[in-house]
């Protein structure tokens, strides 16, 4: 009876160091688990600041296309980024914003592609010259806008003509007729003035080459030829 006793006692111990055994190692792989998660995360985090802390996250380079009137250092001033930018955290919808609050831009597309290159797209409002309106000198553009001339885009006029002697109704038909125009065609004309002596053709042009020519608010779109 005593030797029953000491067997199903020891078959008890047994079974209470299998279970505490068990358990042991079922902790031990938990924690094993968990130290190899924390390890992948550490190193994940240690990559990521040396990516982000070297040049190799830097933009590599940023092309900007389309402009004719703002300069290239323009539009990369509006756009807020520069080659030191980091290229993951360039955001294309957050430069065109930027980039369309200037009066001058029509449209903006902006692309992230590959080797780090971001390309910025615009298309200008087409100026076709400046005129005195109100005692004020204005840029008329080719949609009936007018934009202040101003110490930012003072350096338009050398790319328009001056518009000089035409009421608004007249400057409303020449910016429609010389928008038609290309831009360097439109750049090559110095002034344009009302001339009345000629019952047809009563529009004086004054080329940059000092030559001059006469025509109607009608015949601009031949200067492209």
């Amino acid at each position: 009876m005593l030797d029953e006793s000491k067997e199903k006692l020891l078959n008890k111990n047994s079974l209470f160091n299998l279970r505490k055994s068990k358990k042991e190692a079922t902790a031990y792989e938990k924690s094993k688990n968990i130290w190899c998660v924390v390890a992948v995360f550490l190193s994940l985090v240690i990559i990521g600041l040396v990516y982000f802390l070297s040049n190799v996250s830097n933009i590599y380079h940023i092309t900007i296309e389309g402009n004719v009137y703002l300069k290239d250092e323009d539009i990369l001033e509006l756009s807020g980024i520069s080659e030191e930018s980091k290229f993951l955290l360039v955001s294309p919808t957050t430069i065109k914003r930027r980039i369309k609050e200037n009066n001058l831009i029509d449209e903006c597309n902006v692309t992230k592609e590959n080797d780090r290159l971001v390309r910025i797209s615009v298309k200008e409002k087409k100026v076709v010259g400046y005129a005195l309106e109100n005692g004020l000198y204005v840029l008329v553009m080719d949609n009936d806008e007018r934009l202040a001339l101003t110490g930012d885009n003072l350096y338009i006029v050398g790319k328009v003509p001056l518009l000089e002697g035409f009421n608004e109704e007249e400057l409303i038909l020449i910016e429609k007729n010389l928008g038609d125009c290309e831009y360097d065609v439109i750049a090559r004309i110095s002034e344009i003035h009302k001339y009345p002596d000629l019952k047809f053709q009563n529009i004086e042009l004054i080329m940059e080459d000092g030559n001059y020519i006469f025509t109607s608010v009608y015949g601009f779109e031949i200067l492209n030829k």
